[in-house]
C-alpha cells in the first residue's frame, strides 16, 4: 500500500511539475485523470509482483523425493521379474486388505523354487514385509512326476519402485525387480 502511495505521489509531482515549467510541452491531463490512470499503473504493478511472488513460492516447494518408494500401491495381479527374466509373480488382495503371493523362479527346465508368501503392504514406508514365507524346489522327472524337496521358511520384502517392486529373500541371493504384466 505504502509503495501505491509512493507511486502516485511522485506521478503527481512530475505531472505538476511538467506544467510549471511552461515551454512547449503538452497540457497534461487533468490532475484527477492522471491520478487515476497512476493508481490502475500501481495495481498492475502490485497484481504483476504478487503473481511473481505466488510464481516463485510454486518452484520452491519440494518434490516428493520420496514418491517412488512410499505410497498407494495395488499389487494384485501378475508380475514378471526384468533382471533374470526366470521369475513370475501372481498376487491377489484378500478381503482384508492383506496379500497372498506366490513365486515361480525356474532354475531349469525341470526344476522351479516356489515361494509362497502372505503379507500386508504398507504404503507408508512403501513395502511389504513378511517373517514366515515358505519356500520349496519342485522337480519334475523324465516321465512328468513331480518332487518337492528343500521345504523352508523363508522371510524378506517388496520394497516399492515406481509402479515396479524390488524383491529380496532370505533363500534367494539375487533380487527381483518386478514389472506387473496383468491386473
Amino acid at each position: 500500500m505504502k509503495k501505491k502511495l509512493f507511486i502516485l505521489t511522485t506521478l503527481i509531482i512530475s505531472v505538476y511539475a511538467m506544467t510549471a515549467c511552461g515551454g512547449k510541452q503538452e497540457t497534461p491531463a487533468a490532475p484527477q485523470e492522471a491520478v487515476q490512470e497512476a493508481a490502475k499503473e500501481a495495481e498492475a504493478a502490485q497484481q504483476a509482483a504478487e503473481e511473481t511472488v505466488k510464481e516463485a513460492a510454486e518452484a520452491a516447494e519440494p518434490e516428493n523425493l520420496l514418491g517412488d518408494f512410499v505410497g498407494d500401491m495395488d499389487l494384485s495381479g501378475s508380475w514378471e521379474d526384468e533382471v533374470s527374466k526366470r521369475a513370475s509373480m501372481d498376487v491377489v488382495k484378500n478381503e482384508d486388505g492383506s496379500y497372498d503371493i506366490t513365486v515361480h523362479w525356474g532354475g531349469s527346465a525341470t526344476e522351479t523354487a516356489i515361494w509362497t508368501i502372505h503379507g500386508e503392504y504398507d504404503p507408508t514406508s512403501g513395502m511389504l514385509s513378511y517373517e514366515d514365507g515358505s519356500y520349496s524346489i519342485h522337480t519334475v522327472d523324465d516321465k512328468g512326476n513331480e518332487t518337492i524337496s528343500g521345504e523352508e521358511k523363508t522371510s524378506g520384502a517388496f520394497m516399492k519402485e515406481g509402479d515396479k517392486l524390488r524383491w529380496q529373500d532370505s533363500k534367494n541371493a539375487e533380487q527381483g525387480l518386478f514389472s506387473k504384466t496383468t491386473e
